[in-house]
């Protein structure tokens, strides 16, 4: 059967999901969920995607995002997979820890956009377990479950920093009580389900929103199906900083040749970390084809000269931050 291709573009929101192989656990303990959060925001931040929503379940994850650049499969390529060689080593599990590909729906509407949060945030009061709970124990439940962006929504002390929470804007004059009446829309669905909301996900396989952009959505898949097993994702040109201007920005900024950039080795030093850096940032292109450029390092290499950033000096820190600030393309309007 063929596999459904995925559309990409700047501005993009999509419904992600992401499902343990044979819908077994991917979440054991306590350090897993957290392990993952960890892999998240890196990711959020290394491919400037925002993160609306989130929950994460024993054995999934649902994730609505917004994509600045053409750039969703690889965000969550890269996100999986960190993940998956974590959770393999240390829980010496062999072959697959996430099943075939993930699902990801185009979202459009800000009414489908705030239902799809509620949808997102209730799962945890929505399995097999809490079936038998009554409506106090299941809003108990709901406000003190961890791994998931709900409590951020409800109470300003529990805000995350890498979730942006714009959707809440039009709850209310304040955020006080835009809040407030967040609460009280996820609580009335608690013990129900949202019926127009389940039918209009089921209606469409690539898009979630009023019918004219669904059929756009369609017609653009219909035009570009090659009803095969390798039908590609259509992507608009990703727009990425081509690696020979990093270089010459880096070397300019650092006051060397910029052909040390490209020697195997350790001769441009800093300079040579943040032309890395700034290229798994703004160059759209793989970690592999980076380290190639860059003196043919592995991309475990590209991944280790990324660690030591973060652990290096606040004053080394805040130089390359500040370049590679200045290398980031245009943003799109949120």
């Amino acid at each position: 059967m063929p596999r459904p291709p995925r559309l990409e573009y700047e501005g993009a929101v999509y419904h992600l999901t992401s499902r343990g192989n044979g819908r077994q656990t991917i979440y054991r303990e306590d350090a897993d969920w957290q392990h993952f959060l960890d892999q998240l925001q890196d990711n959020l931040e290394t491919f400037d995607v925002v993160l609306h929503a989130f929950v994460l379940m024993t054995n999934h994850y649902h994730l609505l995002v917004r994509t600045r650049r053409a750039n969703l499969s690889r965000f969550v390529q890269r996100l999986n997979t960190s993940y998956a060689l974590y959770y393999r080593y240390k829980h010496d599990h062999p072959g697959h820890v996430f099943q075939g590909r993930y699902t990801a729906k185009l979202v459009d509407g800000d009414t489908y956009l705030l239902r799809l949060t509620r949808y997102i945030h209730l799962n945890p009061v929505k399995t097999t377990e809490a079936a038998h709970l009554n409506l106090k124990k299941r809003i108990a439940q709901l406000s003190s479950y961890r791994w998931s962006s709900y409590p951020g929504y409800v109470s300003s002390a529990r805000v995350l920093p890498w979730v942006e929470y714009s959707i809440l804007k039009a709850r209310g004059k304040s955020w006080s009580e835009a809040r407030q009446r967040y609460r009280r829309y996820a609580e009335s669905m608690v013990m129900n389900i949202d019926e127009s909301l389940q039918l209009a996900m089921a209606a469409n396989s690539y898009a979630l929103g009023d019918e004219p952009f669904v059929q756009s959505v369609e017609g653009e898949f219909k035009t570009r199906r090659k009803g095969t097993d390798i039908d590609r994702d259509l992507a608009l040109p990703r727009g990425g900083m081509e690696l020979g201007d990093i270089d010459l920005r880096v070397a300019a900024a650092y006051g060397i040749p910029r052909e040390h950039l490209r020697l195997h080795g350790h001769a441009a030093k800093e300079a040579k970390m943040a032309a890395v850096e700034i290229a798994v940032r703004v160059s759209g292109l793989t970690q592999r084809e980076i380290g190639q450029h860059y003196g043919g390092i592995s991309s475990s290499a590209v991944a280790m000269i990324r660690g030591k950033i973060r652990k290096g000096g606040k004053a080394m820190r805040e130089r390359i931050a500040k370049l590679t600030a200045a290398c980031q393309p245009s943003k799109v309007n949120i």
